[in-house]
């Protein structure tokens, strides 16, 4: 057998689950203990990305009466089991690999019979597989019922080590291999009683500070409902930002973004939304990271640090980053808090003042179980000009003929009329939620819900559909990039490419 040597250059592995499988996973897995080992294999998606590759959790391939020696301590897989997980990666495009637990108080960390074992597989399954990676997880608990893990993907010839796990479900966690998981990390020293953040502490406990340095979230929309949310988790001091936006900043924003100043306004060219954001949070918190992407997360390079996310705040209205936002909390396990804004107002008087905010993951309804999405408001987005205007003289033409135009052009959507105070404080309610599922402090009062600033009680209504049976969410889960046939749009050749700005680019 070769030796096991993983990779020194920087990429990682990620592996996301939801809790529901983390709970059924450990059930499996400790149902010995404290003395003896189990294991089973399992299916994952999986994307290789720039950083290195994302492995999703789709199920486990428990093992059947027969399948493991149960009169041996130690996990021993025997041929017909394993001719069965061989048999499945002909069946599917998903990967393949074993999870397993060492005994109790016994460190998470492969002994030589699982450097053999898992020598043998990664070539078995890479070539049954035809290429695709392989991955081995184990996993142990000590006496204080406390978890640590271990973990290790082989990808075309390299041996890959595993970071980080984040777990999805009401509490957005992310814990390090080699130390505890899926419990109450550890303080880390960075002072979390700093004055900056002590009533944080006083309030949630001396760790939250800590915990929240350690976070990631993505925002998508850097205007409106983005910049009020950027703002306030970066003086939340959130360890890591990524967001993205690919518009310039225009005049008639200046009202409701937190970002821009009045010499802003005569620029030229206009600065992009994303500048002014990332000089916001760098001016609040030079220590917060920012990646900052002028594009769009349909693009590849977007989606690579996206995935890299606790959770995304989706603060953009547009029907088609909606609907690939409701793919990536379904495909990848990334949840998604969506929020948006409606305004009405009929001879200078306001008649409505909608806010929504939603969630989006791994078994709740996605926007298109919801109905939030408009399918001639994607083509509309999507369009070229010359499409554009090629449909509209279409319409305009079938309705000389006596024919319904809608056939041919749905309409151009109406504007968003927003003002600040709408936006901010829907913007700053996420940040809030964003918070509070990053440490664990509290949940959403509801998965979806709407509310009008001008109704007695706020008018408050809650959707708590279940998702629809027949929708591609429920069978796509976890599938990440081997769901892209599921995709519900694709990112149009005539858009730009994205361009990353530098994490401290000053004034733009």
């Amino acid at each position: 057998m070769k030796p096991i040597r993983p990779i020194r250059d920087g990429r990682e592995v990620l592996w996301r689950i939801t809790e529901a499988d983390r709970e059924k996973l450990l059930r499996l897995l400790f149902h010995r203990y404290p003395e003896s080992e189990w294991g089973t294999f399992f299916r994952f998606g999986y994307r290789r990305t720039r950083w290195g590759i994302l492995v999703t959790w789709v199920d486990s391939q428990k093992p059947e009466t027969g399948d493991l020696d149960r009169h041996s301590p130690l996990v021993e897989f025997r041929p017909g089991y394993i001719r069965r997980a061989l048999d499945s990666l002909e069946a599917h495009e998903l990967g393949v690999g074993i999870i397993h637990s060492h005994p109790q108080d016994c460190a998470p960390f492969p002994s030589r019979s699982d450097d053999d074992m898992d020598s043998y597989f990664a070539e078995e399954f890479e070539r049954f597989g035809n290429g695709r990676p392989y991955a081995s997880f184990i996993v142990s608990r000590n006496s204080e019922r406390k978890l640590s893990f271990t973990g290790r993907v082989f990808d075309r010839g390299e041996w890959i080590p595993v970071s980080e796990c984040l777990v999805t479900g009401e509490r957005c966690l992310r814990e390090p291999a080699r130390r505890t998981i899926w419990s109450a990390p550890e303080s880390t020293g960075s002072a979390p009683n700093a004055p900056t953040q002590e009533r944080v502490a006083q309030l949630l406990g001396a760790d939250a500070p800590g915990r929240f340095r350690r976070s990631v979230t993505g925002i998508v929309g850097c205007s409106g409902t983005g910049s009020p949310a950027i703002h306030l988790l970066a003086r939340a001091e959130i360890g890591e930002l990524v967001i993205v936006d690919p518009g310039p900043f225009k005049a008639s924003g200046h009202q409701r973004n937190h970002a821009s100043r009045h010499s802003d306004l005569w620029a030229d060219p206009p600065p992009s939304k994303v500048a002014l954001a990332a000089r916001l949070i760098g001016e609040i918190n030079p220590a917060t990271k920012v990646t900052a992407f002028v594009g769009d997360l349909l693009d590849e390079a977007v989606l690579d640090e996206l995935l890299r996310c606790d959770l995304i705040l989706g603060c953009t209205d547009s029907n088609y980053a909606r609907a690939a936002l409701g793919d990536i909390a379904a495909h990848y396990l990334v949840p998604v808090l969506d929020l948006a804004v409606q305004m009405r107002a009929e001879d200078g008087v306001l008649r409505e003042q909608l806010a929504e905010i939603a969630l989006y993951a791994p078994g709740l309804p996605c926007p298109w179980c919801r109905g939030r999405i408009e399918v001639n408001g994607i083509r509309y987005e999507t369009a070229t000009e010359a499409e554009r205007q090629f449909r509209a003289e279409a319409a305009a033409a079938a309705e000389q003929r006596g024919v319904d135009g809608a056939q041919y052009w749905g309409g151009k959507p109406p504007p968003e009329l927003t003002v600040g105070y709408l936006t901010t404080m829907v913007g700053a309610m996420g940040a809030g939620y964003a918070q509070n599922l990053l440490l664990g402090s509290a949940k959403l009062p509801h998965h979806r819900f709407q509310f009008d600033l001008g109704l007695s009680s706020l008018g408050v209504v809650a959707d708590e559909r279940p998702p629809r049976a027949d929708c591609a969410c429920q069978r796509t889960a976890g599938r990440s990039d081997q769901a892209r046939a599921d995709r519900s749009v694709s990112r149009p050749d005539h858009w730009p490419q994205p361009t990353r700005i530098p994490e401290n680019p000053g004034p733009p």
